[in-house]
């Protein structure tokens, strides 16, 4: 709900039924049909969770060109192609929101393969570096879709999973869910959306669209089932004040808490129709003052560590009097992150965009962390 409501996506049409579908992951993996019994009590990811990363390997061991037979003379090798920089890893991503939400809206079924592919290329990326996740707060405030708002969530849910060391499959389980935990809200009328103040019927309305995106998941077909049980719990919260169910405590999927946090961390810095966005910085002393009530503290502690004193995405001040935007934070110098200078000591914009490493400028310094948004307009 924390999106610019007026740049918000249109009401998607009633969801059709999707017929049966080839199956995107393991069918011993899915989770049981009781929603009210969600996990098992022994080791609930490891039975709740897919088998994604075998099903993900044999696909692309099927999509390999066979090996070229022995002869006599070797063969030139073929010329490499370039890796896919972060920018298109990112795209891909939204692409692949887009599909989902396009799907979800048409009451048919997403290409399940070229979706895992693309979140096992995102994940790819973040084991090899930060590089994805400053992409992703590079293009932060021109997130005013939900396919590019799941995209965002993906990708922090992912490094909030390697950084809680998850392994590969559950990774892979996190972007998965990240990309269709909210198609429930193409339900949501736009007028709703528009609204400046939400009334008690609008706000019940709003509610249940986790709902929603359990039945909308829930037709992609059966492979989706096991999605379908997480997305619904995504905005219940440690203390029971969420929706739509009032779980608490360890009713709620570590999934689902994962990525109920870095949802709101994500939307908390994008303004709404009935509230302005809170400056990166505050929204994530908003977050830490809910650990003993909204969130798991072992996961707040986790968000910490990737964002650092000085948020990912948060707008700063330099001694210089440029303002940037942070993209990328360093555990060893935490008050010494990269900058994406954005305007000029004069607030002149700066195009394009100028990194800055602060490890590597030892006179400039940050001054303010708290800039609002609304200086770049």
């Amino acid at each position: 709900m924390a999106l610019r409501m007026s740049q918000m996506m249109r009401s998607s049409r009633e969801v059709r039924k999707a017929g049966p579908r080839e199956q995107l992951l393991s069918p011993r993996a899915r989770v049981a049909e009781d929603d009210t019994s969600l996990l098992p009590d022994e080791d609930p990811l490891s039975e709740a969770l897919p088998e994604v990363p075998e099903a993900v390997l044999q696909a692309a061991i099927e999509a390999e060109p066979a090996a070229p037979a022995a002869a006599p003379t070797t063969p030139e090798p073929p010329p490499e192609s370039p890796p896919e920089t972060e920018a298109e890893v990112y795209r891909g991503l939204v692409d692949a929101g887009k599909q989902i939400f396009e799907a979800a809206s048409e009451g048919k079924a997403p290409d399940s393969n070229a979706i895992i592919a693309v979140v096992r290329q995102a994940l790819g990326e973040l084991q090899s570096g930060d590089g994805l996740l400053a992409e992703s707060m590079r293009q932060h405030r021109d997130a005013y879709s939900w396919p590019q708002r799941a995209a965002n969530v993906a990708v922090l849910a992912i490094r909030l999973g390697r950084e809680i060391d998850y392994d590969e499959r559950r990774c892979l389980a996190l972007g998965l869910c990240a990309l269709m935990h909210d198609v429930g809200m193409l339900t949501i009328p736009q007028e709703v959306l528009d609204s400046p103040q939400f009334t008690e019927e609008q706000f019940a309305l709003l509610h249940r669209h986790p709902l929603e995106s359990q039945k909308m998941v829930q037709a992609f077909g059966k492979a989706f089932s096991w999605i379908s049980k997480i997305v619904v719990q995504v905005h219940e919260r440690q203390d029971g004040s969420g929706y739509p169910r009032g779980l608490k405590g360890e009713q709620i999927h570590e999934v689902a808490r994962i990525l109920g946090l870095a949802d709101t961390y994500e939307a908390m810095s994008h303004p709404r129709s009935d509230r302005k966005a809170l400056v990166t910085y505050h929204a994530l002393k908003e977050i830490i003052d809910l650990r003993n009530s909204h969130f798991d503290r072992k996961l707040i502690k986790a968000l910490i560590n990737i964002v650092s004193i000085f948020p990912l995405g948060s707008l700063v001040k330099l001694n210089n009097g440029e303002v940037g935007r942070v993209i990328r934070t360093s555990r060893m110098h935490p008050t010494r992150p990269t900058v994406e200078v954005l305007l000029d000591s004069r607030g002149q914009k700066v195009r394009p965009p100028r990194p800055i490493d602060l490890e590597d400028e030892p006179m400039l310094y940050i001054v303010d962390p708290a800039i609002d948004e609304g200086v770049l307009k």
